[in-house]
């Protein structure tokens, strides 16, 4: 059986919230969970030279995930992210400015790895500043036979906004989106009057995009591609925390995706791994493949979205 060589491309922080706190970071969560589900999780980003980033590294080294590529900066300090939790489990999200993986450096160790990639994701927390958002770019165009993952992901939304998400599109192939980042896309791109599978349709033709995946909280996932219209609904779970099931989701469709396994079952999958881990605590929680495989076993009751319902296989 092939492993995939997985890497998450962007910021690695800690997630603190009122009582501990979590390794966090869109692309390293991503990394972690593909690192769970058995390919080689590999995290290229930046910590700063102090204990907060010393304590990420032993994890990382710890969890076995390949920390290589995660840069050390002697001047600013290791990112973080203060997360709440409303009633449903669902965060809200204060980032610290001005940190290490802001200053993300295309070196030689990064330039090396690339070409070794089966897969990669990347957001745009990464790209606020233009150090980091030109590493980003430069990476993306050193790659070749790569899937490209572009997990919106906003967290700051500014004048250059529209700019870096055209660019990073153009070097997409699967674009991963939740219902709030689809309503931001159609601001920023003049969509709002379209119904959602038209302005899907509209990207998918104008940045020539392999496939959009529409996570939709407890109703599961919807997924398009200019040939393809696809729904797998949501499992009635009782969520815990909600902060890292979109990263556990994407991680199981994208090595579903690379096993060329039929869309209807990478969602299926990718949903289940997704409400698993949102029924715990933190980003990461600990699970094995056993837990997804009972997980599948069990007589679920789903969660259906009424929009999206028609195209359920």
């Amino acid at each position: 059986m092939i492993t995939y060589k997985i890497a998450g491309l962007g910021e690695v922080l800690w997630d603190v919230y009122q009582d501990a706190k979590y390794l966090g970071g869109a692309p390293a969560n991503f990394a972690l969970h593909a690192q769970r589900l058995g390919a080689e999780g590999i995290i290229i980003s930046r910590v700063g030279d102090d204990l907060l980033g010393k304590e990420l590294l032993a994890l990382l080294n710890k969890w076995g995930v390949k920390t290589e590529a995660i840069q050390i900066d002697s001047h600013k300090p290791t990112g973080t992210v203060h997360v709440k939790l409303d009633a449903k489990g669902v965060p809200t999200f204060t980032c610290s400015q001005d940190v290490a993986f802001d200053y993300l450096e295309f070196d030689e160790k990064l330039k090396m790895l690339l070409p070794q990639l089966d897969a990669v994701l990347y957001g745009t927390l990464i790209q606020r500043n233009s150090v980091a958002r030109k590493t980003v770019q430069r990476a993306l165009n050193e790659l070749k036979d790569v899937l490209v993952v572009f997990d919106v992901n906003f967290r700051e939304v500014s004048s250059e906004t529209k700019a870096i998400v055209s660019e990073s599109l153009r070097k997409t192939d699967i674009l991963k989106i939740n219902e709030t980042e689809l309503q931001m896309l159609q601001e920023i791109f003049d969509g709002t009057s379209q119904p959602p599978g038209d302005f899907l349709e509209r990207l998918l033709e104008e940045f020539s995009l392999r496939l959009v995946c529409l996570t939709l909280g407890e109703n599961g996932c919807y997924c398009q591609s200019s040939s393809e219209r696809y729904y797998s609904p949501g499992f009635r779970i009782q969520p815990v925390d909600t902060t890292g099931a979109g990263d556990a989701f994407i991680a199981a469709f994208v090595i579903s995706y690379l096993q060329a396994q039929p869309l209807p079952r990478a969602m299926e999958f990718a949903n289940a791994v997704g409400a698993l881990v949102a029924g715990r605590n933190g980003a990461v929680p600990p699970y094995t493949r056993q837990d997804i495989d009972q997980f599948l076993q069990k007589d679920w009751k789903r969660n259906v979205d009424k929009q999206f319902e028609k195209y359920w296989n």
